[in-house]
């Protein structure tokens, strides 16, 4: 039998048909739509989580950083057979360790000589200076901004009184040292606790809301 020739509408709707473009192959504006929603739906509930954590890992640095500096000065105190203090200055936020500062025989009398005494980097106060303590820094960090001390408790000394910046923790050669609490804030009000076991040095940490 013979074929009729297609016609000029048949080659038209043909050519149509191959020139629509597939559907399958992409995506509808609101599958792309929705996708977005749900992405911002994501973010929302996990920036505050992740912005916690990071405030958080602020407290937990701190609280690491003084974890190990005690351990340090209990062991150096033990291995030294000396007396050696932990200070923190709660205005800047500076821990640092060491050893009393060497003084200056206090046998010179006169301006003159009181004179050659500070150019020799003695102090007028028996040594002490007023921003470390009387304590000769061997190892000191800064705290990370944005803390503050909430609250510091310890059996002061009648040394304490004279440092109103610092607070100071010694510890002896026999092991032990003061017994101390300390509580740190972030500007949200999250704080951490920690407290010290004077006899076997271990420091206790605990979140506080």
């Amino acid at each position: 039998m013979k074929k009729s020739k297609p016609s000029r509408f048949d080659r038209s709707c043909a050519l149509f048909r191959r020139s629509k473009p597939d559907r399958r192959a992409g995506f509808t504006l609101v599958e792309v739509i929705l996708v977005l929603v749900v992405i911002i739906i994501i973010s929302g509930i996990g920036l505050p989580y992740f912005a916690g954590s990071y405030r958080g890992n602020k407290l937990r640095t701190t609280a690491r950083t003084i974890s190990k500096m005690t351990r340090y000065a209990r062991s150096m105190a033990i291995m030294r057979e000396e007396t050696l203090t932990v200070a923190l200055n709660h205005e800047t936020m500076e821990i640092f360790l060491g050893g009393n500062q060497a003084t200056a025989p206090n046998e010179a009398d006169g301006e003159l000589d009181q004179d050659v005494l500070k150019r020799l980097g003695y102090k007028d106060d028996d040594g002490k200076s007023s921003e470390t303590g009387g304590i000769e820094k061997e190892i000191h960090r800064f705290l990370p901004d944005g803390l503050s001390v909430k609250n510091f408790e310890k059996d002061w000394a009648e040394e304490d009184d004279e440092y109103q910046d610092l607070y100071m923790i010694r510890f002896y050669p026999n092991g032990q040292s003061e017994r101390f609490e300390i509580e740190f804030e972030d500007r949200r009000g999250v704080g951490i606790k920690l407290e010290n076991d004077p006899i076997s040095g271990k420091i206790k940490s605990e979140f506080m809301q």
